[in-house]
Protein backbone atom coordinates (compact mmCIF):
# COMPACT_ATOMS: atom_id res chain seq x y z
CA UNK A 1 0.00 0.00 0.00
CA UNK A 2 1.60 3.34 -1.03
CA UNK A 3 1.78 6.34 1.28
CA UNK A 4 -0.82 8.37 -0.62
CA UNK A 5 -3.43 5.62 -0.28
CA UNK A 6 -2.51 4.89 3.33
CA UNK A 7 -2.98 8.49 4.41
CA UNK A 8 -6.06 9.27 2.36
CA UNK A 9 -8.39 11.55 4.32
CA UNK A 10 -11.24 9.62 5.95
CA UNK A 11 -14.57 11.30 6.66
CA UNK A 12 -17.13 10.26 9.28
CA UNK A 13 -20.60 11.78 9.41
CA UNK A 14 -22.90 11.96 12.40
CA UNK A 15 -25.12 8.96 13.03
CA UNK A 16 -28.87 9.21 12.37
CA UNK A 17 -29.32 6.30 14.78
CA UNK A 18 -27.66 8.32 17.53
CA UNK A 19 -29.93 11.30 16.77
CA UNK A 20 -33.01 9.08 17.09
CA UNK A 21 -31.72 7.66 20.37
CA UNK A 22 -31.13 11.20 21.62
CA UNK A 23 -34.68 12.23 20.76
CA UNK A 24 -35.99 9.15 22.56
CA UNK A 25 -33.91 10.02 25.62
CA UNK A 26 -35.38 13.52 25.64
CA UNK A 27 -38.91 12.12 25.40
CA UNK A 28 -38.36 9.69 28.29
CA UNK A 29 -36.77 12.46 30.37
CA UNK A 30 -39.70 14.81 29.70
CA UNK A 31 -42.24 12.17 30.73
CA UNK A 32 -40.28 11.53 33.93
CA UNK A 33 -40.05 15.27 34.66
CA UNK A 34 -43.81 15.65 34.15
CA UNK A 35 -44.45 12.80 36.58
CA UNK A 36 -42.09 14.30 39.20
CA UNK A 37 -43.39 17.84 38.66
CA UNK A 38 -47.01 16.79 39.20
CA UNK A 39 -46.17 14.81 42.33
CA UNK A 40 -43.95 17.56 43.71
CA UNK A 41 -46.51 20.29 43.03
CA UNK A 42 -49.25 18.26 44.65
CA UNK A 43 -47.07 17.81 47.71
CA UNK A 44 -46.22 21.53 47.98
CA UNK A 45 -49.82 22.66 47.44
CA UNK A 46 -51.23 20.24 50.02
CA UNK A 47 -52.79 18.22 47.19
CA UNK A 48 -54.81 21.06 45.69
CA UNK A 49 -55.44 19.61 42.24
CA UNK A 50 -56.56 22.80 40.45
CA UNK A 51 -53.59 24.81 41.68
CA UNK A 52 -51.22 21.99 40.76
CA UNK A 53 -52.58 21.63 37.24
CA UNK A 54 -52.32 25.38 36.66
CA UNK A 55 -48.70 25.63 37.85
CA UNK A 56 -47.53 22.48 36.08
CA UNK A 57 -49.48 23.28 32.90
CA UNK A 58 -47.97 26.77 32.70
CA UNK A 59 -44.44 25.42 33.24
CA UNK A 60 -44.92 22.67 30.67
CA UNK A 61 -46.28 25.13 28.11
CA UNK A 62 -43.12 27.24 28.36
CA UNK A 63 -40.83 24.19 28.44
CA UNK A 64 -42.63 22.48 25.58
CA UNK A 65 -42.38 25.59 23.40
CA UNK A 66 -38.65 25.86 24.02
CA UNK A 67 -38.09 22.16 23.31
CA UNK A 68 -40.18 22.26 20.14
CA UNK A 69 -37.94 25.04 18.84
CA UNK A 70 -34.60 23.76 20.11
CA UNK A 71 -34.75 20.06 19.18
CA UNK A 72 -35.00 20.58 15.39
CA UNK A 73 -32.18 23.15 15.60
CA UNK A 74 -30.00 20.75 17.58
CA UNK A 75 -30.71 17.86 15.18
CA UNK A 76 -29.93 20.11 12.23
CA UNK A 77 -26.59 21.05 13.76
CA UNK A 78 -25.72 17.44 14.57
CA UNK A 79 -26.31 16.42 10.95
CA UNK A 80 -23.68 18.97 9.89
CA UNK A 81 -21.01 17.49 12.15
CA UNK A 82 -18.15 15.60 10.56
CA UNK A 83 -14.82 14.20 11.69
CA UNK A 84 -11.98 14.13 9.16
CA UNK A 85 -8.91 11.99 9.79
CA UNK A 86 -5.83 13.17 7.92
CA UNK A 87 -2.18 12.19 7.95
CA UNK A 88 -1.14 14.86 10.45
CA UNK A 89 -4.37 16.00 12.07
CA UNK A 90 -7.94 15.38 13.12
CA UNK A 91 -10.60 17.89 12.09
CA UNK A 92 -13.99 18.23 13.75
CA UNK A 93 -16.19 20.20 11.41
CA UNK A 94 -19.65 21.73 11.61
CA UNK A 95 -20.59 23.54 8.43
CA UNK A 96 -17.76 26.00 7.73
CA UNK A 97 -16.41 25.94 11.29
CA UNK A 98 -13.50 23.65 12.08
CA UNK A 99 -11.57 22.48 15.11
CA UNK A 100 -8.13 21.19 14.18
CA UNK A 101 -6.10 18.85 16.40
CA UNK A 102 -2.59 18.08 15.21
CA UNK A 103 -1.50 14.59 16.19
CA UNK A 104 1.79 15.99 17.53
CA UNK A 105 -0.14 18.27 19.92
CA UNK A 106 -2.19 15.48 21.52
CA UNK A 107 -0.96 14.01 24.81
CA UNK A 108 -3.63 11.39 25.56
CA UNK A 109 -6.44 9.47 23.86
CA UNK A 110 -9.10 7.78 25.98
CA UNK A 111 -11.55 5.40 24.33
CA UNK A 112 -14.75 4.63 26.22
CA UNK A 113 -16.66 1.45 25.41
CA UNK A 114 -19.78 -0.29 26.60
CA UNK A 115 -20.37 -4.02 26.96
CA UNK A 116 -19.58 -5.90 23.78
CA UNK A 117 -16.64 -3.64 22.96
CA UNK A 118 -18.78 -1.02 21.23
CA UNK A 119 -17.01 2.35 21.18
CA UNK A 120 -19.15 5.09 22.73
CA UNK A 121 -16.78 8.03 23.18
CA UNK A 122 -13.31 9.11 22.16
CA UNK A 123 -11.73 11.70 24.44
CA UNK A 124 -8.87 13.73 23.03
CA UNK A 125 -6.53 15.61 25.39
CA UNK A 126 -4.53 18.29 23.52
CA UNK A 127 -1.53 20.03 25.08
CA UNK A 128 -2.34 23.07 27.24
CA UNK A 129 -6.08 22.32 27.06
CA UNK A 130 -8.02 22.46 30.34
CA UNK A 131 -10.58 19.86 29.27
CA UNK A 132 -10.80 16.95 26.88
CA UNK A 133 -12.59 17.17 23.55
CA UNK A 134 -15.33 14.56 23.18
CA UNK A 135 -16.08 12.72 19.95
CA UNK A 136 -19.21 10.59 20.09
CA UNK A 137 -22.29 9.71 18.09
CA UNK A 138 -20.52 9.39 14.72
CA UNK A 139 -20.88 6.60 12.23
CA UNK A 140 -18.47 3.68 12.48
CA UNK A 141 -17.04 4.72 15.85
CA UNK A 142 -14.90 1.56 16.04
CA UNK A 143 -13.20 2.38 12.72
CA UNK A 144 -12.78 6.01 13.80
CA UNK A 145 -11.14 4.96 17.06
CA UNK A 146 -8.87 2.55 15.18
CA UNK A 147 -7.67 5.27 12.81
CA UNK A 148 -7.01 7.69 15.66
CA UNK A 149 -4.95 5.05 17.50
CA UNK A 150 -3.08 4.26 14.28
CA UNK A 151 -2.22 7.91 13.60
CA UNK A 152 -1.03 8.55 17.17
CA UNK A 153 0.65 5.24 18.00
CA UNK A 154 4.20 6.43 17.22
CA UNK A 155 3.92 9.97 18.57
CA UNK A 156 4.26 9.43 22.31
CA UNK A 157 0.53 9.66 22.91
CA UNK A 158 -0.86 7.86 25.96
CA UNK A 159 -3.69 5.48 25.00
CA UNK A 160 -6.30 4.49 27.57
CA UNK A 161 -9.51 2.49 27.48
CA UNK A 162 -12.50 2.43 29.81
CA UNK A 163 -15.54 0.17 29.81
CA UNK A 164 -18.90 1.37 31.11
CA UNK A 165 -20.49 -0.94 33.64
CA UNK A 166 -23.84 0.70 32.88
CA UNK A 167 -25.15 1.81 29.51
CA UNK A 168 -25.46 5.56 30.15
CA UNK A 169 -26.96 6.09 26.70
CA UNK A 170 -30.02 4.15 27.83
CA UNK A 171 -32.54 6.80 29.03
CA UNK A 172 -34.00 4.46 31.65
CA UNK A 173 -30.57 4.01 33.25
CA UNK A 174 -30.25 7.78 33.56
CA UNK A 175 -33.68 8.07 35.17
CA UNK A 176 -33.01 5.28 37.67
CA UNK A 177 -29.47 6.29 38.62
CA UNK A 178 -29.80 10.06 38.44
CA UNK A 179 -33.49 10.92 38.47
CA UNK A 180 -34.77 8.88 41.40
CA UNK A 181 -32.11 10.03 43.90
CA UNK A 182 -32.71 13.64 42.82
CA UNK A 183 -36.44 13.24 43.38
CA UNK A 184 -35.85 11.80 46.87
CA UNK A 185 -33.51 14.67 47.77
CA UNK A 186 -36.04 17.25 46.58
CA UNK A 187 -38.84 15.73 48.66
CA UNK A 188 -36.56 15.66 51.71
CA UNK A 189 -35.72 19.34 51.22
CA UNK A 190 -39.39 20.21 50.66
CA UNK A 191 -40.28 18.53 53.95
CA UNK A 192 -37.96 21.02 55.69
CA UNK A 193 -40.16 23.95 54.71
CA UNK A 194 -40.45 26.70 52.11
CA UNK A 195 -37.22 28.45 53.14
CA UNK A 196 -35.21 25.29 52.52
CA UNK A 197 -36.78 25.01 49.07
CA UNK A 198 -36.00 28.68 48.32
CA UNK A 199 -32.35 28.19 49.25
CA UNK A 200 -32.20 24.96 47.23
CA UNK A 201 -33.64 26.70 44.14
CA UNK A 202 -31.13 29.55 44.43
CA UNK A 203 -28.20 27.14 44.75
CA UNK A 204 -29.38 25.10 41.75
CA UNK A 205 -29.69 28.24 39.58
CA UNK A 206 -26.27 29.55 40.58
CA UNK A 207 -24.47 26.23 40.20
CA UNK A 208 -26.29 25.43 36.94
CA UNK A 209 -25.32 28.78 35.42
CA UNK A 210 -21.69 28.46 36.50
CA UNK A 211 -21.51 24.89 35.21
CA UNK A 212 -22.76 25.90 31.75
CA UNK A 213 -20.43 28.89 31.55
CA UNK A 214 -17.27 27.26 32.93
CA UNK A 215 -17.46 23.54 32.22
CA UNK A 216 -19.68 23.82 29.11
CA UNK A 217 -20.90 20.19 29.20
CA UNK A 218 -23.43 20.57 26.36
CA UNK A 219 -20.98 22.20 23.94
CA UNK A 220 -18.33 19.63 24.83
CA UNK A 221 -20.72 16.81 23.95
CA UNK A 222 -21.78 18.46 20.63
CA UNK A 223 -25.33 18.94 21.89
CA UNK A 224 -25.78 22.67 21.24
CA UNK A 225 -23.85 25.67 20.00
CA UNK A 226 -21.56 27.46 22.41
CA UNK A 227 -23.55 30.71 22.22
CA UNK A 228 -26.81 28.94 23.13
CA UNK A 229 -25.18 27.38 26.20
CA UNK A 230 -23.71 30.78 27.11
CA UNK A 231 -27.11 32.48 26.95
CA UNK A 232 -28.77 29.77 29.07
CA UNK A 233 -25.90 29.93 31.57
CA UNK A 234 -26.08 33.72 31.84
CA UNK A 235 -29.87 33.62 32.30
CA UNK A 236 -29.61 30.96 35.04
CA UNK A 237 -26.82 32.83 36.80
CA UNK A 238 -28.72 36.11 36.56
CA UNK A 239 -31.89 34.56 37.97
CA UNK A 240 -29.90 32.96 40.78
CA UNK A 241 -28.22 36.26 41.73
CA UNK A 242 -31.53 38.16 41.57
CA UNK A 243 -33.28 35.52 43.70
CA UNK A 244 -30.42 35.52 46.22
CA UNK A 245 -30.52 39.33 46.63
CA UNK A 246 -34.33 39.28 46.93
CA UNK A 247 -34.14 36.48 49.50
CA UNK A 248 -31.55 38.34 51.59
CA UNK A 249 -33.69 41.51 51.53
CA UNK A 250 -37.17 40.04 52.04
CA UNK A 251 -36.57 36.53 53.41
CA UNK A 252 -38.35 34.77 50.56
CA UNK A 253 -38.18 34.04 46.83
CA UNK A 254 -39.53 36.70 44.43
Amino acid sequence: MDTQEKYQTKEFGFSETFIRKGNRTILVSILYIIFVAVGFSLYLSNFQIKKTLFVVGYALLITGTIIAIEIPLINRRLRKLKVLIDEDKLIRQCGKKQQIFLWKDITKIKIVKKKGGIVIQIKIYPKKAIMATYIHGFQEMEDLAGLIKERTSNKGVVHMEKCWKLDWQNPYVGVLVGGLPTMVIMFIIASMGSKAMDIFAIIVALLGGLCLLIIRPLTKLNVINKWVESIVGIVLLGLGIYALIYYLLFGKMP
